[in-house]
């Protein structure tokens, strides 16, 4: 029984040594010999986003096979060759030129055998024309020129944004080239000649790792000079021949910025009458507001200036005459829409009467013959003419004025 078993088991192994040797035959055309050589692929690649090119790079690895590299782009139907220098750690290589666009690079690398790695894959955005054109300058929100210098307030500098350029011109004729950094909200530019342009332009870069910047189209702009009239220096300048004022309604009431409160002269006063203000500071005059008192006991009647006059000094004659050291700047009428401040007998103001008074009444400071309104002024003289409703004692109560201009220093 037992020769019979050791029989069976040898008549089974040659079988099947037998048919294992034929199925090797079967597979052996398929069996590349030594197996298949993959190169060490690219380590760790990295995009440089550039204007119509783009840098790629990445670590050479540690595999002494690989000679070379193939970058492919276009679903492989463009493609660039890279030598590898084996001295050095980082692969690295520029596409240039390179259309606008968003691709996907393949990148395989090559032995002298010209075998080939697997492929890896990383993203990358060229830039041109079209994301040029996207681009905007920072907002110059404001502008403050103080007689000297120019002070520039910007709006929020965006994201990508890398830096403005400014260029402007001194008082000297000299012209200067100053860099806003995107954290400045202000610029100051000392001697500023407000009669050349500023050109300005931002620059940007789309992509923190981007090798090129782009700059949007230079803009150029004239600056206007005319500021409001800072009242915070302003003070009563009494001079003799100008008209008093009532104590509860002292005359700095008339640029406390409360057009709620008012000034108040004697009551009655002599036609025509006068009051000085001193701004404190030089400056050539463009417009004016005036804010009568908001009660129909006044505006638009016998406390309402109807015809007045603006005069403008240095240096006023201490004497109070409205002498040479005095230059008329306007002569200025109230115009009521209704008419009812001069009608016989006075007439209530009618709603769009109100509303003009209480929104101010504007003023423009034009040369024309006597009068000199470019001529830079210190100190101001309110000359009342005439009055609405002139059947009544006249007065001045008046709730506040602006004053518009150039400042000079």
């Amino acid at each position: 029984m037992l020769k019979k078993l050791i029989f069976a088991i040898t008549i089974g192994a040659v079988w099947t040594f037998v048919a294992c040797d034929n199925q090797t035959d079967i597979y052996k055309e398929y069996v590349i010999p030594n197996g298949l050589i993959y190169p060490g692929p690219a380590q760790k690649p990295v995009v440089y986003p550039g204007d119509r090119r783009i840098k790629l790079t990445w670590l050479k690895g540690t595999d002494p096979r690989v000679k070379n590299a193939r970058i492919y782009w276009n679903n492989y139907t463009d493609s660039v060759d890279v030598a590898i220098n084996p001295n050095n750690d980082t692969v690295s290589h520029v596409i240039s030129p390179i259309a606008e666009n968003t691709y996907s690079f393949m990148i395989h690398t090559f032995d002298d055998e010209g075998n080939k790695s697997i492929p890896i894959e990383i993203m990358g955005t060229v830039y041109g024309e079209n994301y040029r054109k996207l681009l905007l300058n920072r907002l110059m929100k404001s502008t403050y020129y103080d007689g000297q210098d120019l002070k520039v307030s910007w709006g929020e500098a965006g994201s990508t944004e890398v830096r403005t350029q400014i260029q402007w011109t001194d008082t000297k004729g000299e012209s200067h080239n100053s860099i806003v950094e995107p954290g400045e909200s202000e610029t100051l530019l000392p001697y500023f000649d407000f009669t050349k342009p500023v050109q300005y332009l931002s620059t940007y870069r789309p992509d923190s790792l981007a090798i090129d910047v782009f700059q949007a189209n230079p803009m150029e702009s004239m600056i206007n000079p005319e500021v409001l009239i800072p009242k915070n220096t302003w003070a009563d300048f009494v001079l003799p021949g100008d008209v008093g004022m009532h104590a509860s309604y002292p005359l700095r009431n008339l640029w406390d910025g409360n057009t709620t409160n008012f000034m108040h002269t004697v009551d009655p006063m002599p036609l025509p009458s006068m009051f000085t203000i001193d701004m404190g500071v030089k400056a050539r005059l463009s417009k004016m507001k005036l804010w009568p008192r908001n009660s129909n006991d006044d505006r638009w009647n016998r406390g309402h200036p109807r015809v007045f006059e603006i005069y403008g000094s240095l240096n006023p004659n201490p004497n109070g005459s409205l002498d040479a050291t005095w230059r008329r700047l306007g002569k200025f009428e109230c115009v009521q829409p209704s008419g009812n401040g001069t009608a016989t007998p006075w007439v209530a103001p009618t709603a769009e009467d109100i509303t003009l008074s209480n929104n101010g009444l504007d003023f423009v400071f034009v040369p024309e013959e006597g009068v000199d309104a470019e001529t830079p002024v210190r100190y101001i003289r309110f000359r009342s003419l005439e009055n609405f409703n002139p059947t009544q004692p006249p007065r001045m109560l008046m709730a506040e004025i602006s004053l518009w201009g150039t400042l000079v220093r």
